[in-house]
């Protein structure tokens, strides 16, 4: 977040006049004077380990009766360290509290884990196929050191659990489970458990791989709870519901109004979709670039339930960003939205590298694509389609859009919709388009 802050920050001075062997010198003078008085670690405010979020249980594992005094619900990731660090003092819990306390888990794959998905495929088609402790046996196989998540990995695991070779093999090659899966790293999402392993204790948050004595003090406190619960007449398997009933529950996804977005701007999919994806973006924007992967896995996901409208947001400070915005309302003039896309994919490339917007870049795109190259050289070397792109900048003004890309997903005849800001993962776009669906 600093580094995009400050790579922002930086093309601005350049921009300005700043030469570039100046930036360092200069922001961080600036940075310096804008620093806050320096406070002594002990005044950091402590971990809120007080409030109590309502986290349904639903159908995840458990491991311990359902008339536990205590639960904790965890979510995690197969292949994080922590949570692997994390077990033994989760053993001795276990050892130390016997039925007073049961554990659920719940799945939280990190993006850059790229053997967590797969792990949490096939412990929960052991789930699927021999049941819980079955699943159990298997969760603590792979979170013990030395462990294989590779697929043969896996699925010796998953054996040796008493699962079928080939429908664990299935599962993996389908992502069968990918659903709950997805549910679950929603609901981490929902209450910002945003690393592994987090942890809820009769609903109260703990962060990480914490020593025993850290978990014990909620425990010892929340027992103390739930036995007064229990003696003046809650059912002992009612205790989570009580003790939680009144939890926070899960924060709201920003929505904005959408009756000030422009139309008549290039759109790919079909006009009954679900759900529309506005993008103000800038095609010389780096997160621009990188949000592009995630896009096309969007439309790959989704098909005709979601289609996509752009709206251009040349930043001041991208030189080439104008020229490029009005380029691709050229090609859309010529030869409709088709050509646009067409156009739009060539200048932002596999989403990898930083977009090829010079002239002689953008003429070599126009001929691939075969545009009317006299219509073209007047219409860039005017200052034609300027008047669009300019209401689109306005609209996102409006909108209170200041970087790129920025989103909003709409669902069909709704006035209002919910907002990405960012080069956000495929997660976060699946979360809100599945919701607007619903």
């Amino acid at each position: 977040t600093l580094i995009d802050a400050q790579v922002l920050a930086a093309q601005a001075k350049v921009a300005s006049g700043t030469p570039p062997e100046r930036v360092y010198a200069v922001l961080s003078k600036e940075n310096r004077t804008a620093q806050p008085p320096e406070q002594d670690d002990d005044e950091d405010p402590p971990e809120d380990t007080k409030t109590v979020f309502k986290i349904a249980l639903g159908g995840s594992p458990a491991r311990g009766a359902a008339t536990a005094l205590v639960t904790i619900v965890e979510f995690a990731d197969y292949e994080c360290p922590f949570c692997v660090r994390a077990e033994p003092t989760l053993r001795q819990l276990r050892t130390d509290y016997g039925d007073k306390v049961r554990f659920v888990f719940k799945n939280e794959p990190l993006p850059f884990h790229a053997r967590a998905e797969p792990a949490a495929e096939a412990a929960l088609e052991v789930r699927a196929e021999k049941g819980d402790a079955a699943f159990w046996s298997m969760h603590d196989a792979m979170l013990e050191e030395p462990r294989d998540l590779s697929d043969d990995g896996l699925v010796e695991l998953a054996v040796h659990a008493g699962a079928r070779a080939d429908k664990v093999k299935a599962a993996l090659a389908k992502h069968l489970h990918k659903a709950e899966i997805d549910a679950d790293a929603d609901e981490a999402s929902d209450f910002q458990a945003n690393g592994t392993p987090h942890f809820f204790i009769n609903g109260r948050r703990l962060v990480g791989a914490q020593p025993k004595t850290q978990f014990a003090a909620i425990i010892d406190d929340e027992i103390k709870k739930a036995q007064a619960l229990v003696d003046g007449g809650t059912k002992p398997e009612a205790v989570y519901d009580a003790l939680t009933k009144d939890g926070k529950g899960p924060e709201q996804p920003d929505r904005i109004a959408v009756e000030g977005l422009p139309g008549g701007d290039p759109v790919k999919g079909p006009a009954n979709a679900k759900v529309t994806v506005h993008e103000f973006a800038d095609f010389q924007c780096p997160y621009c670039v990188r949000a592009e992967p995630t896009l096309r896995e969007v439309a790959k996901a989704y098909g005709d339930r979601v289609r996509f409208v752009w709206h251009d947001l040349p930043l001041p400070f991208h030189e080439n960003a104008m020229p490029a915005a009005r380029a691709a309302r050229e090609a859309r003039k010529q030869k409709g939205d088709a050509a646009f896309w067409q156009l739009h994919d060539r200048m932002f490339g596999d989403g990898t590298s930083e977009s090829k917007l010079s002239r002689s870049d953008l003429d070599a795109d126009a001929k691939a694509i075969g545009l009317d190259m006299t219509q073209w050289g007047a219409a860039l070397d005017g200052d034609a389609h300027k008047t669009e792109v300019e209401l689109d900048a306005a609209a996102a003004d409006k909108l209170g859009f200041k970087g790129t890309p920025s989103f909003v997903v709409v669902g069909a005849g709704s006035k209002s919709g919910y907002v990405i800001e960012g080069a956000q993962d495929f997660g976060a776009f699946r979360k809100l388009i599945e919701r607007t669906i619903a």
